[in-house]
C-alpha cells in the first residue's frame, strides 16, 4: 500500500543552526504513524531572508508525489512539481515570497512567525538599551574617557522605563517585545491592522494603521515587527522620519523594504534621529563599503536577530502540534491569510 508522505527539507551544514535535528524528524514520523512517510531531504539549504533561492533536483523528485512539505519558504519550483501537495509549512516569519511563488494554487500555507518572537523581542530591547545607556558613544572610541558626552549638558541617556516604545505590527513578535518592554516600565503603543482585537493589556494605546504618523510622533522608540506586504514597503519614508522625535531610536527587525535608506540616512548624518537599529537591510549582506556601515549613531546586525539555541525547541512544537492537528482534520496554527499577505 502506498504511503502518504510528508518531505521535509531544512538542512544546513554550514548553520546547524537550521537543520532539522533528528529529534524532530523522530517526533513527526511518531505523529504521522505507519500510514505516513517523513523524508528528510539532506541537501544544503541556501536560505535567506523568505527562504530558499533555488532548488536541487533532489528535493523537487522528493515533493513529487507528496501531501506535505515544510521547509524554508515554498519556492515557485516546488508548487510547480508537488501537483498533490495539500499544506505547506515555512520554517521562515516572512511569507512574500512564498505568496508569489504559490500563485493561485489551492494550498494551505502556514509559517513560523511566532517561533522568532522570543529573540527578536530581546534583540528591540537590548537595541533600546544601547542607545538610552550611551553604549554607541563609547563604540565610536574616539575619545578613552567621553564621560562629558555622557555627562555634560545636553547628554542623549536616558532610562527606558518611563519612556515611549510604539510597536508597528502588534502580532505575535510584536506582543513579544510589548509585554518584555511593558515588564521593564516602558508605555507601550501598540499599531496594528485590527486594534478592536481583544488582549494586549500590556499595551497603553492601540491604534490602527491610520493612526501610524500619531503614534510614531511620540515615540523615544519605534520598532518595526510588520510583514512585508504591498502596504508595508517604503512605509518609513522621509516624511515619517520627519515626523519622529529628535530624540528617537528607530529599530528595524522585520525586512529592510520596510524603510527608505536613503531617507534614513540623512536623517542620522543630520542628526534629526538620536539613533537606528537595523537587523535587515534592503540589500543583503550588506556591502563593506555601505554607507550605513560608517554611520556612528546605527546598529547594525547580519539578519541574525532571531538565532537562538531554542529554536527547535518552539519550532518542534509548531510542527508537531500542526501535523496532530491536519491529521484530525482541525484547523492549523500559524495559518496564513493569502489575501493579506499574513
Amino acid at each position: 500500500m502506498a504511503h502518504r508522505r510528508l518531505v521535509v527539507w531544512i538542512h544546513s551544514t554550514r548553520y546547524p543552526t537550521w537543520s532539522v535535528p533528528a529529534d524532530t524528524l523522530r517526533r513527526l514520523r511518531d505523529i504521522a504513524g505507519p500510514g505516513w512517510e517523513v523524508e528528510s531531504v539532506e541537501v544544503e539549504a541556501e536560505a535567506a531572508g523568505d527562504g530558499a533561492t533555488g532548488v536541487p533536483p533532489e528535493v523537487l523528485a522528493a515533493v513529487e508525489g507528496a501531501e506535505i512539505y515544510f521547509g524554508f519558504g515554498v519556492p515557485a519550483e516546488i508548487v510547480r512539481r508537488g501537483r498533490e501537495l495539500r499544506w505547506v509549512h515555512s520554517a521562515a516569519a516572512g511569507v512574500r515570497t512564498t505568496l508569489e511563488g504559490l500563485g493561485t494554487a489551492d494550498l494551505v500555507l502556514t509559517n513560523s512567525a511566532g517561533v522568532y518572537g522570543p529573540p527578536l523581542a530581546e534583540w528591540a530591547i537590548g537595541a533600546m538599551l544601547y542607545f538610552a545607556r550611551g553604549f554607541d558613544i563609547v563604540r565610536r572610541g574616539d575619545d578613552p574617557w567621553p564621560y562629558d558626552e555622557f555627562a555634560g549638558h545636553g547628554h542623549p541617556l536616558r532610562e527606558i522605563a518611563g519612556s515611549r516604545v510604539t510597536v508597528v505590527g502588534y502580532g505575535g513578535i510584536g506582543a513579544e517585545i510589548g509585554r518584555r518592554a511593558n515588564a521593564l516600565g516602558m508605555r507601550v503603543t501598540g499599531v496594528r491592522a485590527r486594534p478592536d482585537l481583544p488582549g494586549a493589556e500590556e499595551v497603553e494605546r492601540m491604534l490602527g494603521p491610520d493612526a501610524l504618523a500619531e503614534a510614531v510622533a511620540e515615540a523615544h522608540y519605534v520598532v518595526l515587527a510588520l510583514p512585508e506586504t504591498e502596504e508595508s514597503v517604503s512605509l518609513v519614508d522621509r516624511e515619517l522620519l520627519a515626523g519622529m522625535r529628535a530624540d528617537a531610536v528607530l529599530l528595524n527587525l522585520s525586512r529592510g523594504s520596510l524603510v527608505d535608506e536613503p531617507a534614513l540616512i540623512d536623517a542620522l548624518r543630520g542628526g534629526r534621529l538620536r539613533g537606528a537599529a537595523l537587523d535587515v537591510f534592503a540589500t543583503e549582506p550588506l556591502r563593506p563599503d555601505s554607507p550605513l556601515l560608517a554611520l556612528p549613531n546605527l546598529l547594525a546586525t547580519p539578519h541574525a536577530g532571531s538565532v537562538s539555541p531554542r529554536f527547535w525547541e518552539r519550532q518542534s512544537d509548531l510542527m508537531a502540534d500542526n501535523l496532530a492537528r491536519y491529521l484530525r482534520g482541525e484547523e492549523l496554527v500559524n495559518r496564513v491569510d493569502r489575501k493579506r499577505g499574513y
